[in-house]
């Protein structure tokens, strides 16, 4: 992700504009709310993809290594 997406006055704006785009849907906390969840639930997701593949590069890296220790002896 983008880190210039996350910035606090970028965050901030987007809030608002989210906040005047379901005006005639929400409440302004109500769309807070519904603003933040997507963003967390986002970040998060982001985080979980580059865990599960960095365990992927780590599981291929221990696999790479035994089957060479394993040529070499």
């Amino acid at each position: 992700m983008n880190e210039q997406l996350f910035t606090t006055e970028r965050l901030m704006s987007n809030f608002r504009e989210y906040m005047q785009q379901n005006e005639a849907y929400m409440t302004k906390i109500q769309a807070l709310n519904a603003y933040y969840k997507v963003v967390a639930g986002s970040i998060l997701a982001d985080r979980i993809a580059k865990n599960a593949d960095l365990i992927v590069r780590m599981r291929h890296l221990e696999e790479a290594y035994q089957k060479v220790a394993q040529e070499t002896r």
